[in-house]
């Protein structure tokens, strides 16, 4: 009975994981797919988020919780807070984080939009090689 409990456990932890890299994949190639031009996040997560939250490079659960307006363990959940090769995209319903998303800059780069929230239907961001302010990534659509 050990054994199956124990396998159980871990195919759901797989699970989940599959899941969230799954969903960077799927940005990854919508990003690919547009010519490296635009992601529309509504269109990537079909959960019912209100908000995606984006936590760029050593981010903290400070920041987190500055940025959600409640606690979530960031750095329990994620490497953000010792990485600058990800960007954290938090998909949120009321006050609870439905999915989290390590996703990789170099597959469309997000950190520019850290400590931003944005609503569902203002998901879509584009590319932009020479921002205003920044670095090149991806933007609002205006």
């Amino acid at each position: 009975m050990k054994y199956f409990q124990l396998f159980f456990l871990l195919f759901l932890v797989g699970s989940c994981d599959s899941t969230v890299q799954g969903t960077s994949e799927e940005i990854t190639r919508q990003f690919q797919s547009s010519g490296r031009t635009f992601v529309n996040l509504a269109k990537v997560v079909p959960q019912a988020w209100d908000r995606v939250c984006i936590l760029g490079p050593y981010s903290t659960s400070k920041n987190g919780y500055d940025l959600l307006g409640f606690a979530w363990p960031v750095e329990a959940k994620s490497t953000i807070a010792t990485s600058d090769s990800i960007a954290l995209l938090l998909f949120v319903k009321n006050k609870e984080v439905l999915e989290y998303v390590e996703h990789p800059r170099r597959d469309g780069d997000f950190a520019n939009l850290s400590r931003r929230c944005f609503n569902r239907e203002k998901s879509t961001f584009h590319h932009q090689t020479n921002p205003p302010k920044g670095w090149p990534g991806l933007f609002p659509e205006s």
